[in-house]
């Protein structure tokens, strides 16, 4: 059976006991298990076993000074095993530096100065556990939110390729296009992955339009237009449920918004059209460009590129574009994208 683990490490033999000791004591505690270490070298290589048996590290305390290696030091060693664990400082002095490495490495939890008060030490450890508990229990849902999203992915796949299975690959493409935009406008990890995870969803909407009307050969009539227009309420419709992050409706319902205003559904413009909508925006119409349909041959990838570059400020976030435009240009001439192997 798994168990929860809270390791203390102090190189002082009675510190050591009296910390074990005093958390032990408390009923709140009683189901865990309380490790003590008296090295950061023993405290890693007893974090590596118990990791690798499956078992979780909600909270490490270890003090500050000790040989070879501090506890600053330490817990941000502890934050690339077990990035999950969460660290808490205890130092005798105001060592103010340790505190600023340990944050800049968004390795610390809180410090307690010693000698501490055991009810202030209590009070962190449980608080230190609720918050960990509190993180798992989002990342949970987050993981479950991420499977019921790429279980709609995969859905759509399937119902794109019974209709076309150059459609089928554009979706794909989009993916690793906003995924590729998005890491070059600098964004955190957590939007790129996000923004990655939902760009394939953006024309979901078509799975209700007429398979006539998405394959037509010639022009479409302004009719056929509307029709094929309301795929991104149809779309928002679709995923129009709390449990669907907002970041994928607005993929949805926005990639047809133009940054100078007259696109649809709403006719937004500019910084009003959501950051990720803006993304996948020029991944589609790129992707689109290049691709070839059943009413157009592909065009030539520099052909396409001086189109965006054209609609930069019109149709496109200008700042965007760029981005796009500059990590397009390290590209071989005869490659359309920026992945190794070419075109999925």
């Amino acid at each position: 059976m798994k168990k929860n683990h809270i390791i203390c490490v102090d190189d002082e033999s009675i510190v050591l006991q009296s910390l074990r000791r005093e958390i032990m004591q408390d009923p709140f505690f009683s189901v865990f298990s309380i490790d003590i270490a008296d090295s950061p070298a023993k405290a890693l290589a007893l974090v590596d076993e118990l990791l690798s048996e499956g078992d979780t590290i909600p909270v490490i305390l270890s003090d500050q000074r000790m040989p070879v290696m501090n506890g600053d030091a330490f817990l941000i060693e502890i934050k690339k095993r077990s990035p999950d664990t969460l660290g808490i400082l205890l130092t005798g002095y105001a060592d103010i530096q340790a505190i600023v490495n340990l944050v800049n490495e968004n390795a610390l939890y809180r410090y307690l100065s010693k000698p501490w008060d055991r009810n202030d030490l209590l009070i962190t450890v449980r608080e230190a556990f609720r918050a960990w508990k509190q993180e798992r229990i989002i990342q949970d849902q987050g993981e479950k939110i991420e499977h019921l999203t790429m279980a709609m992915v995969t859905a759509l796949e399937s119902a794109n390729f019974y209709f076309d299975e150059e459609t089928g690959n554009h979706i794909q493409r989009i993916s690793l296009l906003s995924e590729y935009i998005a890491r070059g406008a600098g964004l955190d990890e957590q939007f790129i992955k996000a923004v990655k995870l939902y760009s394939p969803l953006h024309d979901i909407g078509k799975v209700g339009i007429e398979k006539e009307i998405l394959l037509k050969p010639g022009k479409l009539t302004p009719e056929e237009f509307e029709k094929i227009k309301e795929h991104v309420r149809i779309g928002y419709r679709i995923l129009d449920s709390g449990a669907i992050d907002p970041m994928a409706k607005n993929i949805v319902l926005y990639h047809h918004e133009k940054w100078a205003g007259g696109g649809y559904p709403e006719g937004l413009s500019g910084e009003n059209i959501p950051l990720e909508a803006r993304i996948v925006s020029i991944a589609d119409v790129y992707d689109a460009l290049v691709s070839k349909r059943v009413y157009k041959n592909a065009f030539p990838a520099e052909e396409a590129l001086s189109i965006i570059r054209e609609e930069k400020g019109i149709s496109f976030d200008p700042t965007l574009t760029d981005t796009f435009l500059s990590g397009m240009k390290k590209l071989d001439a005869s490659k359309k994208y920026p992945f190794d192997q070419g075109p999925l």
